[in-house]
């Protein structure tokens, strides 16, 4: 049985072109600290890769810090920015749990930002000041609306952190309106354990990890060389993917899970969402029994964020927006990557009718 895989918010397929590159320098031999030729080889493949995401955020090199994924930047950010912080109900966990202080700005029910409870927040502190809000939500798929966002944070002075990893490569913004921003590999196509933070070099960032002075002693630690390239390559593919064919295959999908089962829940359906991402929630159907029944039907699916240790807890983002018991465990995700087609969504939808036939079979029994 070929396995279907709809869950590509928690992590994506490497593209070709990565592998590639990654195979590539697979065979590469050195320290990017040696300064003797190995070395200074090791090094040419990693400010290539610097660059490139430099170009694609529209920064200097120098503004790239290599990390070992989105938890690590957010966490440097969250912990090493010297003043107060304020944060959303429905960020990641790296996010809230990296600074218990932070002042959290409440959501609508459709998962978006409050903009007077934010600004009622900005009155309340003193500068210097940060504020940490996602691009888009990993859960929902929620777009927040950082344009109004950051024309808040500056009326009051307040530098901006975003936490981009669900919004690169699917969301066209104006990144230079950011202080940091923070993204993963895996997320767009590269290999996990990579990922970077983009900083502005003017704001003072206390370091978590000190050591050799690496990145400019930002993160020490020998670099990780295939996972920067592959990092690289995926970002310099982003502008070239079209999300207008997988968002017309998740609006299909919505619309026949609606139509079979009125009373199901689509989460932030009335809010602006990414094109790839469905949360919903069926009737009389646990997330646990959802996402095992397809599971054993060959395709994976989420009941939410994957970043819990492999656990099936209750979601705080839908908490956040309001959502209680028995909607709030009846949750399931369905993230499409640009691998997803019809057959696929097809066969989602087969093996959720069986599902859904069988507990409305009980149910009237």
């Amino acid at each position: 049985m070929t396995r279907i895989y709809l869950d590509h918010n928690a992590t994506t397929p490497l593209i070709t072109k990565a592998k590639t590159a990654v195979i590539d320098v697979m065979g590469v031999l050195g320290n990017a600290s040696s300064i003797h030729a190995h070395g200074r080889t090791v090094r040419t493949y990693i400010e290539k890769a610097r660059q490139s995401l430099a170009d694609f955020f529209g920064t200097k090199a120098s503004q790239v810090v290599f990390t070992s994924g989105a938890t690590e930047s957010n966490n440097m950010v969250l912990k090493g920015f010297q003043g107060a912080i304020i944060t959303s109900a429905i960020e990641h966990d790296s996010v809230l749990e990296a600074n218990k202080s932070a002042l959290i700005c409440s959501v609508d029910d459709q998962g978006t930002i409050n903009l007077n409870h934010l600004e009622n927040l900005l009155q309340q502190v003193t500068a210097p000041v940060l504020v940490s809000i996602m691009a888009a939500n990993n859960e929902t798929g929620v777009i927040q609306p950082l344009d109004q966002i950051v024309k808040l944070c500056r009326q009051y002075g307040a530098k901006i952190h975003t936490d981009a990893v669900q919004g690169v490569g699917k969301l066209n913004l104006t990144w230079s309106d950011f202080d940091f921003i923070s993204l993963s590999a895996h997320k767009i196509g590269g290999l996990q354990g990579a990922g970077a933070l983009i900083i502005n070099e003017k704001i003072s960032l206390f370091p978590l990890i000190r050591g050799g002075g690496q990145e400019r002693y930002f993160r020490s630690g020998t670099e990780n060389i295939t996972g920067i390239v592959s990092l690289g390559t995926a970002i310099a593919d982003c502008p070239n993917r079209d999300w207008q064919a997988i968002e017309a295959l998740r609006d299909s999908l919505q619309d026949q899970l609606t139509a079979a089962c009125p009373n199901l829940t689509v989460f932030s359906k009335d809010a602006p969402r990414l094109a790839n991402t469905l949360c919903f929630a069926t009737p009389d159907l646990t997330s646990n029994t959802q996402v095992m029944h397809f599971d054993l039907s060959g395709i994976s699916v989420s009941a939410g964020s994957a970043c819990s240790s492999g656990k099936v807890k209750t979601s705080h983002v839908l908490q956040a927006m309001g959502m209680t018991s028995p909607c709030l465990d009846q949750s399931l995700r369905v993230s499409l990557g640009l691998t997803t087609t019809k057959a696929d969504i097809d066969a989602f939808i087969a093996a959720w009718q069986i599902l859904y036939s069988r507990t409305k079979e009980r149910i009237a029994s």
